[in-house]
């Protein structure tokens, strides 16, 4: 799977969504409006005047209320999702958020392989959502970003699957978290909520003219002509999710395959929901239909926003029988083949490879005892984030105590020293995946709670004066999770020659960052400038003078643009901090926050 290259076909995909919103939009006030032209015509020819169908006073106030009525339902919806709109989805239709703690073995088993698939994609961990009333196998994952996903399942998944199938839902879920899907589906449900309304003005107006005796007949007229022009929106509407979400559903189960190497799973999944079903019998389910691993309705082949169960088996593995397999019979696997991708580390962005998962499982497995389960507990993931910002120097040390006392007691304090004293024996390398383990319990406390821990690491982070790369990392996943910035913030357009003093800047606090000698700094830049997005690119030797600050505006900019500019970006970053063979701690921090503010997934490596 070429993660850049999907980012970009996702955002044509959003260009061409648009197109046929305002199509359809077009359309609908159009049928509103030769509708009232009629009735109006035919009146005033009973009054004797002459009837037209060209009235621009009505032209304009079909398209201020029609229009008007589906663009701010829109804008609505949207404005609803732009914050956390992976959750707001998730509860919406009757999701039930897991604890990180949970004891429920089932529960227990869906945090394990989540947690697995997180670490070897190079993501924070997302949380869970049980949908309890949906009997059906079914999942969806959902947000504006990798950093904001949530992943839910229905009741009827975790009961119904084992882990192999399991992980494979999970998998195909994931690839929609790492191919920028995601942001295109909570669009189309705010593209689609304006539509919807028309259906609801309508039958409100209905109710009303029934109330209304004689004088409600044009309630009446209006009403229908609403609800028949929402459904008419409705009817547009699934064309618009069943062409945009059909071979999404082909690459993002192609790419479950690749991930864990075992078609059994996701084909055995598909095959049990042949057997029982996938429907969501939820009412807001319609507007979500398309994020779905399933189908979550019985439709025509012309509206389904899903290909054929059998279909997508026989392209996991064409020797599948559905009915055999079921009871237990003839396996025959077969290798799914992933889009061919773009070269150099960026190929490996948004990749997940069975060596990852192995890996992850391995890395979880090696963990002091109890230290998991720390982690998946509010209290235990605050502790443990705290315990990992904590100095080594005894005076910097006294005064972060001292912070993490005021704010939170003594028992707090005398928790985050026996953390410190466990997790300085573990790698530097397994700093990353501890923060990536607890950051989604930090997410189960309330707001209020949540700020206060943000700023709590801003403290500890502040205590000796200077920012580390593990606290820079840090702090920018902390707020990513925590408080993520509104989905629908615009993109800054920043000059070209703004661009190539940051892309500089950016490889040369890289280079510096992994080398003692500025000799070695410098060939290390030279390197990775010559697979940079621009040419002669020159080296900053000044090691200081670049703050935190600075560097999140520089990544703000780079952020910016294209998906193929910043391929390249990613690959030249890499490649600095492996032009020596060895990669430190240190430059794997930094490497990961340039990825994050990128929004690019890191592969998984190793200090």
């Amino acid at each position: 799977m070429d993660f850049f290259g999907a980012q970009e076909r996702a955002r044509r995909g959003t260009r061409w969504l648009m197109l046929w919103f305002a199509l359809a939009v077009v359309g609908i006030v159009a049928v509103v409006y030769l509708a009232l032209a009629l009735v109006t015509g035919m009146s005033a020819e009973a009054q004797g005047e002459p009837a037209t169908l060209w009235r621009p006073v009505l032209l304009g106030w079909t398209l201020a209320g029609v229009g008007g009525l589906i663009l701010a339902g829109s804008l609505y919806k949207l404005a609803r999702l732009a914050r956390n709109g992976g959750a707001t989805i998730a509860l919406d239709l009757g999701g039930r958020p897991v604890s990180r703690s949970t004891t429920d073995v089932r529960e227990r088993r869906l945090v394990n392989v989540v947690d697995e698939m997180a670490i070897a994609a190079g993501i924070p961990a997302p949380p869970v959502y049980v949908l309890d009333a949906e009997a059906g196998i079914n999942a969806f994952a959902a947000g504006a970003r990798p950093a904001e996903a949530v992943i839910a399942v229905t009741r009827g998944t975790l009961e119904q699957l084992d882990r192999d199938q399991l992980q494979g839902v999970v998998a195909h879920e994931f690839s929609h978290i790492l191919n920028g899907d995601m942001r295109l589906n909570l669009r189309l449900v705010a593209v689609l909520h304006g539509i919807l309304l028309l259906t609801l003005a309508g039958r409100t107006l209905l109710r009303s003219a029934r109330g209304s005796g004689r004088n409600g007949a044009p309630l009446a007229i209006a009403g229908m002509m609403l609800v028949v022009c929402g459904y008419l929106g409705v009817f547009a509407g699934k064309l618009i999710k069943a062409g945009v979400s059909r071979q999404r559903e082909f690459l993002a189960d192609a790419s479950a395959v690749q991930f864990t190497r075992n078609p059994q799973g996701i084909a055995g999944a598909l095959a049990r929901i042949a057997d029982i079903g996938s429907n969501i019998h939820h009412p807001g389910a319609e507007e979500a239909s398309h994020m779905f691993f399933g189908s979550g309705a019985k439709l025509s082949s012309l509206l389904a926003t899903h290909p054929p169960v059998e279909e997508r088996i026989r392209r996991i593995d064409p020797a599948w029988k559905v009915r055999e397999r079921i009871r237990g019979k003839a396996r025959s696997p077969s290798d799914a083949a992933a889009p061919a991708g773009v070269s150099g580390f960026a190929a490996g962005v948004g990749q997940v490879s069975p060596e990852h998962l192995d890996h992850g499982r391995a890395l979880i497995a090696a963990l002091p005892d109890g230290l998991v389960e720390v982690l998946h507990r509010p209290r235990g993931a605050r502790a443990a984030l705290f315990a990992l910002l904590l100095s080594r120097e005894a005076d910097i040390l006294t005064r972060q105590f001292d912070v993490i006392e005021v704010r939170f007691g003594a028992e707090m304090r005398a928790e985050c020293a026996e953390l410190a004293a466990t997790l300085r024996s573990l790698p530097a390398g397994r700093r990353l995946p501890l923060l990536d383990l607890a950051l989604p319990a930090l997410s189960e406390f309330p707001e209020g709670a949540r700020d206060e821990i943000v700023a709590v690491v801003d403290a500890l982070v502040a205590a000796d004066g200077r920012t580390s790369a593990f606290e820079y990392v840090a702090r920018r996943l902390l707020r990513a999770v925590l408080d993520p910035a509104p989905a629908g913030a615009p993109h800054i357009r920043v000059p070209a020659a703004r661009l190539r003093a940051d892309v500089a800047r950016l490889l040369s606090l890289l280079a510096h960052a992994g080398h003692a000698r500025e000799d070695e700094a410098r060939a290390a830049f030279t390197a990775a400038a010559a697979i940079a997005p621009f040419d002669g690119l020159e080296f900053e030797s000044d090691r200081k003078g670049f703050s935190s600050a600075d560097l999140d505006a520089t990544l703000a900019r780079l952020a910016s643009a294209t998906p193929r500019f910043r391929a390249r970006l990613v690959d030249a970053c890499a490649g600095v901090v492996s032009h020596d063979g060895h990669l430190h701690a240190t430059e794997l921090e930094l490497l990961r926050a340039c990825c994050q503010a990128l929004d690019a997934p890191m592969p998984l490596l190793e200090a």
